[in-house]
């Protein structure tokens, strides 16, 4: 009998109007019904639940999976782009070492055996990545420019040492005018070996220096009349001869094209005209390789 009355447990719920004349209402529900009416309600609220928390977080991974996909992107782009520069860069550096080996040849120099060192030191790295490559590049770049901008101070000091050089060095003409006799034997109008070029000018006409140097000597030579002869560095000197008048003494300093004499008719002369020579080791060589000189050629004539 107890059995039977568990299983007939039931709540009433009574639903009473304020209206006095209405009629009240119970409504009965066995217990099995309210346990299974809570359990669902339980079920559903965790059901909802679960599903808010899940598409948020799942939302929450969404963008931030898809801001991940736009930065690597970007990051893409990025580096898409420092590739084409280190590119550009690679191919500028490239022809930098090539405008540097032409100078160099040009000058007489050794080519640059820097690159032979970088080579070496870029044979240890393996990049992987395209982000790696591209910071290898870069080192690779600013290995190669550092290396050209030692190349460069050697270039540089080697250039100003060749510009002193050549200011010290016989490389224009005199006067202009006509070579009338050339270096070496002649028969007319003296026989014998001719030490210098005699340069046709008209009589007062100015005789400038043809290097940088200081002056040895101002004065009458027997056969040259009046003479000027300029000391210059690396066994140089230059002589000039026949001059009518002086306007340099001896122990100044000159400057190349420095007005020095003026052309005359003195000492063994036919006429007006300017006998040059110029001396290495005090020895006379043929001046015609020293007339028109620019820093390349006269490069070419100190390597011989």
């Amino acid at each position: 009998m107890e059995k039977k009355a568990k299983k007939r447990r039931h709540y009433t719920f009574m639903i009473i109007p304020h209206d006095p004349g209405a009629r009240t209402v119970g409504l009965k529900i066995p217990v099995f019904w309210i346990y299974l009416i809570v359990i669902s309600f339980v079920f559903a609220v965790g059901v909802v639940g679960s599903s808010l928390v899940y598409s948020t977080v799942l939302s929450r991974r969404l963008i931030h999976y898809s801001n991940t996909i736009a930065k690597n992107q970007e990051q893409q782009g990025v580096i898409v782009s420092f590739k084409n520069e280190t590119e550009k860069l690679n191919y500028a550096v490239e022809e930098l070492i090539k405008e540097d080996d032409r100078l160099r040849q040009l000058l007489g120099m050794e080519t640059w055996k820097g690159k032979i060192r970088l080579s070496t030191a870029l044979k240890e790295n393996n990049p992987r990545s395209d982000a790696e490559k591209v910071s290898y590049e870069f080192k690779v770049a600013d290995m190669r420019l550092t290396e050209r901008k030692k190349s460069f101070n050697e270039l540089k000091s080697w250039v100003n040492k060749v510009r002193a050089r050549y200011a010290m060095t016989p490389s224009r003409w005199p006067i202009h005018g006509r070579i009338v006799s050339r270096f070496g034997y002649r028969i007319y109008p003296w026989r014998g070996f001719h030490t210098g070029l005699d340069i046709s000018g008209y009589y007062g006409a100015p005789v400038r220096a043809t290097a940088d140097g200081v002056v040895s000597f101002v004065g009458w030579k027997r056969g040259y009349g009046k003479t000027v002869v300029i000391k210059h560095d690396h066994e140089f000197s230059t002589l000039f001869a026949h001059n009518s008048r002086f306007a340099v003494k001896v122990g100044q300093p000159v400057s190349k094209g420095q007005i020095i004499c003026y052309v005359g008719n003195t000492g063994y002369t036919t006429g007006p005209h300017l006998h040059y020579e110029v001396r290495k080791f005090n020895k006379a060589i043929n001046p015609v390789s020293y007339l028109d000189l620019n820093i390349l050629t006269a490069s070419r004539i100190w390597r011989r």
